[in-house]
């Protein structure tokens, strides 16, 4: 008995290892409690997991320390608890971009969504701590997250039943998951004198949270689109002259390869049918017409599971920030004989302070330029004759060629 459920387990997790035999499993079956040490994940699996984009490329993974909590008669509306002591991950950036994940991941069990996809997909994962070392040709970076928690939420993002944290459709499913964190440390410093002064970049913040919202195709699994939503509390943040230089020189230094890679995803779309492309998308004004109550007449009425599902549907995907304040301090640390400013008052140094509350970023990469945007989240359109200039700017860069955008 105890070897078939060791071989069940080592088949799931060999798809996220690269390691795992028998012998390195501990298992009271009894009990479902399972131990595992010394786990080098595989790379690959996890570039596809964490969607990771093209200009990263993940070189090592490892744990030093697994435990794995299975309620067998419960599997249907309790997680599988998996815990991991620490975590170090090596990631580097990529001067030649690698080819993009498919939305089908390749540890998917394939075929129709079924029982083991949702064992996995309602998986509750804690991390004691996770260290993440960035390399580029300019940078070297340090992150660190203490108590990193990943688990399923109700569509209010309150904790519940497995079975309250999926709605299912005709042929799709909406899954809630929610990543956090209670501190993030960061820690960057230029190879070699590539920034002047030399400055070390640090940053440290409390605890946020990220929601995401999942759309999958119940006829393959495939991934259709996502929402990810970053909600960080009160962020404080001291930079001096020379660390505020740091930070433009490593952002200019990443934003060549993100530009590379974005012209890279608008062609990998356009030569992909099975991608989601702006078209998918074309079909918001079913959804908001039902929001304000203009369903049309004779038709058949709809179940209240659909009217749910459409409620929180994911017509596209999208990425939004959040921040309540943020409070940012510029200090001005150089000699007064070699301040960069010639006026008088400024002349023995100064501090500039930024207050900003309620920050909100919205960003819609794949939406269509002319289509509608009436299920984006608390979005009003600015203007009522927004469309007709927005018609009239496609006619003239259409008339003008692509080649002068």
């Amino acid at each position: 008995m105890v070897s078939i459920i060791k071989n069940q387990i080592l088949k799931h997790l060999s798809k996220f290892t690269k390691n795992l035999s028998l012998d390195k499993i501990q298992l009271s079956t009894l009990r479902g409690h399972c131990e595992l040490r010394h786990l080098e994940l595989d790379e690959q699996v996890l570039t596809e997991l964490l969607e990771l984009p093209t200009w990263l490329c993940l070189t090592r993974a490892v744990c030093n320390y697994l435990t794995l909590k299975i309620h067998w008669t419960k599997l249907k509306y309790v997680p599988i608890h998996l815990c991991l002591d620490e975590v170090l991950v090596e990631v580097e950036t990529c001067e030649q971009l690698r080819p993009p994940t498919g939305s089908k991941p390749s540890y998917s069990s394939g075929g129709r969504y079924g029982f083991s996809d949702r064992v996995v997909d309602g998986m509750k994962v804690v991390v004691n701590s996770v260290v993440i070392n960035f390399q580029s040709a300019t940078f070297v970076a340090s992150f660190q997250l203490s108590r990193v928690v990943l688990d399923s939420r109700t569509p209010r993002w309150d904790p519940g039943d497995l079975r309250l944290c999926r709605i299912k459709g005709p042929d799709q499913l909406l899954l809630f998951r929610q990543l956090q964190w209670q501190m993030l440390r960061l820690e960057a410093h230029a190879r070699g004198g590539a920034t002047p002064g030399g400055a070390p970049l640090r940053l440290i913040t409390n605890g946020a949270r990220c929601r995401i919202v999942l759309k999958k195709r119940l006829a393959d699994c495939s991934l259709v689109a996502s929402r990810l939503v970053l909600v960080l509390d009160e962020l404080l943040w001291a930079l001096t002259d020379a660390q505020l230089v740091a930070a433009l020189h490593l952002g200019h230094s990443l934003a060549a390869l993100v530009r590379k890679a974005a012209a890279q995803g608008r062609r990998h779309r356009a030569a992909s049918s099975t991608l989601p492309t702006p078209d998918h998308f074309s079909t918001p004004s079913v959804p908001s017409s039902h929001q304000r109550g203009g369903g049309g007449g004779g038709g058949a009425p709809k179940s209240p599971l659909v009217e749910f599902f459409r409620q929180h549907d994911v017509l596209e995907t999208s990425y939004h920030l959040f921040c309540t304040r943020i409070d940012l301090h510029l200090c001005d640390d150089m000699d007064p004989k070699e301040t960069r400013s010639g006026w008088g008052p400024l002349q023995g140094g100064a501090a500039l302070q930024v207050l900003l509350e309620k920050l909100l970023i919205d960003y819609y990469p794949f939406h269509g330029a002319a289509s509608s945007r009436s299920h984006w989240l608390k979005y009003s359109e600015p203007s009522s004759g927004r469309q007709a200039w927005v018609q009239q700017m496609l006619s003239h860069w259409a008339e003008s060629g692509p080649t002068s955008s």
